[in-house]
């Protein structure tokens, strides 16, 4: 029996100016029944790009094959914008080369397009509460949130060709879940080559044309980012489900418990864990970050996690949301100390630069040879701090990463030609 592997769980950016590309995660094992799923076409969307980035990190795939694109128009993500360079979703019938979306429209052209796609699921977030009659302003046929998309009921050659009976499937499963009787799931059939113009030029009626068993799933935008991001989960997990594809998920599958999943740890690295920060109710500034001039590199465990050069920093986004600015001091960073031994709680410990100690009343880092320890916040009149039993009320919560006053640094330098150079991190938790 062959094992599953979960693909790629680490997501590295090795520059960083305004192209921002899309990732591609490729989960289960990989065959010629693979399922797509798109978010972020358009950045204005959280419920679907958030959804999406929670099935390429949380979900384990244990049969089946499953791609995932969580970020396709990530700069548009980033800047809380349908689209900052026009709509990608209306240049997928013809695109020029000089468009700044070329790149991205024509590889997701040859991903949707891959002999191995079966399936292509495309996320949205869309407005009001799609009704086949008027109702109100809010809920009438215009609109298009909480709803099934299929450009037609039937794709003759598709793997999957009857369009309408899976997304009744799909909306009765969603519906048997709903939170409340205004969010009911409709199908809405745009019957795009019938003469709609404007869904001629989408990403679902480019895939139809490539035989490809196409969907959209709409979220209304009257819902917060957790409900959205739970209705489309039940999409996606239905849309598995035709397909195959079995899977397990760390969490119930509750708003609660997608907020939580939302909200989570994420962790950022620079430099191969140089430096390392947990996105978690960080502050808005972080001070004196020990990053290198130049070019920056880094990795996270999210693929929304996105680092941008400002004129004095770095801005650090979660998909639309802003997390911290760093305000670099900058240094030679030599290689980051792998054998770090230190104290917790009375207990020896040993660490690596990037780990995370988590710390109830006291830690103590023992001395290295030509290695300077420098506690960021720590009340000390000593250059080299290790070797001190340190405990919280002797920390400066002015200098620690969070909110609470509960994390801080602590960085270690080694001096080489008359100069610290930097030698890596660790974070301290006090629980």
């Amino acid at each position: 029996m062959k094992f599953l592997i979960k693909i790629l769980p680490f997501f590295a950016v090795l520059a960083f100016g305004s192209n921002l590309e899309y990732a591609l995660i490729k989960k289960g094992i990989q065959d010629d029944n693979t399922m797509l799923v798109i978010g972020g076409i358009q950045g204005d969307e959280p419920g679907g790009f958030l959804a999406a980035s929670i099935v390429a990190t949380d979900y384990n795939i244990t049969k089946g094959s499953l791609w995932v694109v969580p970020n396709l128009n990530f700069p548009s993500i980033i800047q809380r914008n349908r689209g900052t360079k026009g709509d990608m979703n209306r240049k997928f019938g013809h695109i020029d080369q000089d468009d700044p979306d070329f790149k991205a429209v024509t590889n997701i052209k040859k991903v949707i397009a891959d002999q191995n796609v079966s399936l292509v699921l495309n996320l949205h977030d869309g407005s009001g509460f799609y009704r086949p009659n008027y109702i109100n302003e809010d809920e009438n046929p215009r609109k298009w949130g909480n709803t099934c998309i299929i450009d037609q009921e039937r794709l003759e050659g598709a793997k999957y060709p009857d369009l309408n009976a899976i997304a009744t499937r799909v909306k009765d499963k969603i519906n048997e879940n709903i939170l409340n009787q205004k969010h009911t799931y409709f199908i809405k059939n745009t019957q795009t080559a019938k003469g709609d113009l404007e869904m001629l030029k989408s990403l679902t009626y480019y895939a139809v044309t490539q035989d490809k068993s196409a969907f959209a799933n709409e979220a209304s935008k009257n819902l917060n980012a957790e409900q959205r991001t739970y209705y489309h989960l039940l999409a996606i997990e239905e849309y598995m489900r035709v397909v195959g594809i079995e899977f397990t998920r760390p969490f119930k599958l509750t708003v609660q418990d997608v907020k939580k999943a939302i909200e989570k740890e994420i962790r950022l690295s620079f430099y191969d864990d140089a430096f390392v920060l947990n996105i978690h109710n960080l502050k808005g500034a972080l001070n004196f970050v020990p990053l290198k001039k130049g070019e920056i590199n880094y990795s996270s465990s999210n693929p929304l996690i996105a680092v941008i050069k400002e004129q004095n920093g770095y801005k650090v986004q979660y998909g639309n949301r802003f997390v911290t600015r760093l305000n670099p001091q900058y240094f030679e960073h030599i290689e980051p100390l792998k054998d770090i031994s230190l104290i917790v709680d009375g207990k020896n410990l040993n660490a690596k630069s990037g780990d995370k100690i988590s710390v109830k009343n006291s830690f103590n880092i023992a001395k290295q040879s030509e290695i300077r320890t420098n506690v960021i916040g720590y009340n000390s009149k000593n250059i080299d701090e290790a070797g001190e039993n340190i405990t919280k009320n002797r920390m400066l919560k002015s200098f620690s990463i969070d909110k609470e006053g509960n994390v801080y640094r602590v960085e270690f330098y080694k001096k080489q030609e008359g100069k610290d150079k930097f030698a890596g991190m660790i974070l301290v938790e006090f629980r």
